[in-house]
């Protein structure tokens, strides 16, 4: 059964902004130099009409979970597009191991237990690029940038010119990301098990190092190489805690 974008946004907001609105508040107020917000899945219980959606069609929930807060604050622009709502404590029918990763899992909303194996320099990361139009001389989108496509317009909404828009560098908003790679746990010394790239933004990016163990909730994506068929698997992260860091 299809639940509508309306109707999610209507639980975001009642199960998380209403009931925390104190802390989600001062969240807002430090926005944008803070851009994540922890909630536990917990918050809304055994509601399957938000818990299957969230673990199928995650990116339409989270997007009604950001929609949500632009009515909470009562913004109409789209800045809170680039919040980062980190979803942990997902139910046990969520975890896949990185082994197990196949293309029924693309775009779903998994748990995975692993070691880091390798890590890559933190970079910024364009969250939202904003374009300047030749004709015209106006910055006139301000789009938001998720995974790691950057996203490209070829017309000026304000003239309507086609092919007058370029990436305005010095006009658009980063944060810091990093590439990750993990395997299963139980598998990280063996050489010949392919490790998974994750991609870790904002709060995330920087705060693992090679040995320690994660856990992640993170959406399986796939990357095409050009003119071949055949992709490879990465996971766009959307929570992640460090148990090398809890145990000790």
């Amino acid at each position: 059964m299809s639940v509508r974008n309306g109707d999610l946004a209507e639980k975001w907001y009642e199960y998380v902004y209403r009931e925390q609105s104190d802390s989600v508040s001062r969240f807002v107020e430090q926005f944008p130099d803070e851009r994540a917000l922890s909630v536990s899945c917990n918050r809304f219980g055994h509601d399957y009409q938000f818990v299957r959606p969230l673990l199928t069609n995650p990116d339409a929930v989270l997007q009604a979970g950001r929609a949500a807060l632009r009515r909470f604050t009562s913004q109409s622009s789209d800045e809170l597009d680039s919040v980062y709502l980190r979803i942990s404590d997902l139910p046990a029918q969520s975890e896949v191991s990185f082994e197990e990763l196949r293309a029924d899992h693309l775009n779903e909303l998994h748990t995975f237990s692993g070691a880091v194996v390798a890590t890559e320099p933190v970079r910024p990361k364009v969250v939202t690029a904003a374009f300047r139009c030749a004709k015209c001389e106006r910055v006139t989108r301000r789009d938001a940038q998720p995974g790691r496509t950057f996203r490209d317009h070829a017309k000026c909404p304000r003239c309507s010119s086609v092919g007058y828009l370029s990436f305005a560098p010095e006009d658009s908003d980063y944060v810091d990301a990093q590439l990750v790679e993990l395997r299963d746990s139980d598998e990280q010394m063996q050489s010949d098990t392919d490790a998974v790239p994750v991609l870790l933004e904002h709060d995330l990016a920087g705060s693992v190092s090679v040995g320690e163990t994660v856990r992640l909730a993170g959406i399986p994506r796939a990357n095409r190489a050009a003119e071949s068929t055949v992709a490879d698997f990465w996971v766009e992260s959307v929570s992640m805690e460090n148990l090398t860091a809890t145990n000790q």
